[in-house]
This record gives structure tokens, sequence and C-alpha cells, in this order.
């Protein structure tokens, strides 16, 4: 599963990334390169056998020594999900990212739950983890569930670099992964997402459920793989019933597979296809994947016609042909909703708001910059980003209804373009 941009609510509610020079200098440099039986622990000059000295961890952070600076696993085992459980979480990657993650250990699914208004929310999963016919373990809806409902909040509790230095050797980046789950309370959460018949291609556990149940996430330009169990458990299908925000993109009935799509909305069934052996090692049986090749076909167009009129919107655009972009925005709009995707087009709803008070249609920038505020508010979970884009678009909204108030008679104001 790949998440180029995922909402707010893991990239800011569960990961605030906050300078905290006291922890800087939690893995000391300088250690003398080992072997990996070896594996030396990370000291520094405050670290020692004192549990107390460790923290926030609550396991002394062990390392592999590299050129130009020490990789580590940290793991706070005690840090809390919101819900009692203290599942925990390790992180393999350089102190410097370390330190910058201190905010991690405190309680975020809390307070990400907390801002849900209770109306978007459940007491108690509306799912439950079952068989399901050849695709292993999935989510099932055990209730209706409403469209823009949260279906699940998960919590990280593995977070790991995609790449490594050249002179880390690929035995102690197993090593470090391994001691990173063996240390979380609820190990048997990651280790249970491992596919079987990985062994003969020289991978341990970790790295097979790094393989096929991460999301990619990049944190200050870096990608890093994030391993969310009760996420993982969500099957993919490529028109999905979960917007990967872990809300309902629509309604979902009782005994229903609810599924998420682990691959980008401009891929054909080929390229799906391809992606999915490859990287994750199954062939998709979806409705789509499964449907007649003349259906296949003309889903194929429209996905490859929605990439095409995305590029020509920013074009258009950027080159001031505002109505010409409006045309091809309307027709982008048009296309997605035939193909299903529509959830997924949330944040290009601005855009078109944009143009239309560019050529001066007051009504329907307004309208835009309301379904483009529905997606943020309505439907998803906003975390920090989200809030602050929220009070944006609120006040845009307040300013194009002022100017519509303002407007002295009926279509004063309207059709003439703004510089």
């Amino acid at each position: 599963m790949t998440l180029t941009a995922i909402t707010a609510l893991f990239a800011t509610s569960l990961l605030t990334l906050k300078a905290a020079s006291a922890t800087r200098e939690q893995c000391g440099w300088g250690l003398p390169r080992s072997p990996l039986q070896y594996l030396p622990l990370c000291l520094d000059d405050t670290a020692g056998p004192d549990p107390s000295t460790w923290a926030p961890w609550t396991h002394k952070p062990a390392c592999v020594e590299a050129d130009e600076t020490p990789w580590c696993v940290f793991t706070n085992a005690a840090m809390p999900r919101g819900n009692g459980e203290r599942r925990g979480i390790s992180i393999v990657t350089t102190p410097a990212l370390a330190a910058d993650a201190f905010d991690l250990t405190r309680h975020p699914l809390a307070a990400a739950f907390d801002a849900i208004p209770p109306k978007k929310r459940f007491d108690a999963l509306p799912y439950e983890v079952r068989d399901v016919p050849g695709k292993g373990k999935g989510a099932v809806a055990t209730r209706r569930i409403e469209k823009g409902r949260v279906v699940l909040i998960d919590h990280v509790m593995v977070l790991a670099t995609t790449e490594f230095p050249a002179d880390v050797m690929h035995e102690e980046v197993q090593e470090l992964l391994s001691r990173g789950v063996e240390q979380l309370n609820e190990s048997e959460s990651v280790y249970g997402l491992a596919k079987k018949g990985r062994e003969e291609q020289g991978l341990t556990e970790v790295e097979d459920v790094l393989l096929t149940n991460s999301f990619e996430i990049a944190i200050e330009d870096q990608s890093y793989m994030w391993i969310f169990p009760d996420l993982s458990r969500l099957n993919h299908a490529c028109k999905t019933t979960l917007a990967m925000t872990v809300w309902s993109s629509r309604d979902i009935e009782p005994g229903e597979e609810i599924t998420i799509t682990y691959s980008d909305t401009d891929q054909t069934y080929a390229e799906r296809q391809k992606t999915f052996a490859q990287v994750w090692g199954f062939d998709c049986t979806c409705s789509l994947c499964t449907a007649p090749e003349q259906q296949r076909n003309a889903s194929d167009k429209r996905r490859l016609r929605i990439h095409m009129l995305r590029e020509r919107v920013l074009k258009r655009a950027k080159e001031g042909d505002f109505k010409r972009a409006i045309k091809a925005t309307e027709e982008l709009f048009q296309v997605a909703e035939e193909e299903g995707l529509t959830p997924h087009m949330g944040d290009l709803y601005e855009i078109p708001a944009r143009l239309y008070y560019q050529v001066g249609d007051l009504e329907r920038a307004r309208e835009y910059t309301k379904r483009s505020l529905y997606q943020v508010e309505g439907l998803g979970v906003p975390g920090g980003k989200d809030i602050e884009r929220v009070r944006v678009l609120k006040g845009v909204l307040s300013r194009i209804e002022n100017e519509m108030e303002n407007t002295k008679g009926p279509g004063e104001g309207q059709g003439e373009e703004r510089g």
C-alpha cells in the first residue's frame, strides 16, 4: 500500500514533527563497528544502564554504525493508543529523526479521536476481522456504515526508513527491524500480517510485512514505511469503499467487505495487476479486475482520460486560459463520477472554485468552495493541516458570499474576469 499524500489524521495527528534539541544526542556518535552478533547499544554521556536515562524510550536504543551517522531502533512500548491499549511504537531511523519524533510518545491517537464529532464516529468498531474467500483475513462490516462516518483510527506501530546507507549490511537492517517488533507489547499484531511463502526469498517476517502491508509516507522529503496493524487488515479493491482516510466514501452495508485501494487511481488494469503481483504478491480479483474485457477497457480509457484532463487543467490555468481550464475541469469531474472515483477528487475542488472566481462566476465559485469544504470538514477527519485548510476555505467562502451580497443588481459583478 502506498500513500503519496495521506490525510492529516496520519501525517499530522499521528506524527507531529517538532524540534527536540534535548533529545538530539539520544544516540552517541563514533561507536565502533561490530558484527551483527555484537550489535552495539546506543550510548551517550547520559544513557547508561539506568532506564530513567533512556526517556522517552522504554528500551535502550540499539544501533549499527554507518559512515556518517548511526542507524538505530527506538522503542516506546508504553505508548497509549487512546483506547486503553498500549501497543507501543518502534522507530528504525537515525537519531535526528527519533529526536524530531519525540511527540509521538504524547498520546496523539486520543487527541485525534476526541477531535471527531460524536455523530461521525462509532463507540465500537463497525466491522470484524474474518476470513474472506480468496483473500485471507479481511474487515467485514457488522452494521450499516453511512457515508462520511469514521470507520477506523489506527496507530502506527512500526516506522522505518525505506533506504539505508550502502555500508549498512542487510543482516543489520533485519536485526534492527526484528528487534523493534519484538520489543512491542503486541508484536503478534505485526507478525500476524506476514504472508506465507516468502522464506525462499530470504526475507524475515518483518520484511515480509513491510513489503506487503506498509504505507509509504514522506517526512521531511524522506520516505518511510509505516505499519498500521488494524488498517492493514483492509483488503484491496480498485473501486474502494474506504478513501484511505479511514472514513467511508459511500454507504457500506452489513456483511460487505471494507476495502481500500493500493494503487494509483490513474493506473490501468494491466498496470495494476503488474504492481500487485510484483509488490504485494497477489492477483486482484475485485469486481472491476474480474469484469469482462470490454468493461475493463472502458474503465482504462476513463482513467487515462482523468490523468490527461488533470494535466490539461493545470496547464490551462497556468497559461491564464481560465475558461478552457474550467471546461476541462467539468469534464474531469464527469469522467471521475462515471468511474466511481469522485471520493478521490476532493483535493481538486479548489481548482474550479478559483477558476470560476477568476472569471467572475461567483455562484459557481461558491458551489465548488462548499464542495471542497465538505470534503475536508464533512467527510474527512481534520487534523492540524486540515483544520487550517478549513479555516482558509471558510474565509474564502465568506468573501465570495459578501461579494455576492454587495452586487448591486442581478448579473452585476458576474462574468467579468478578475486580474
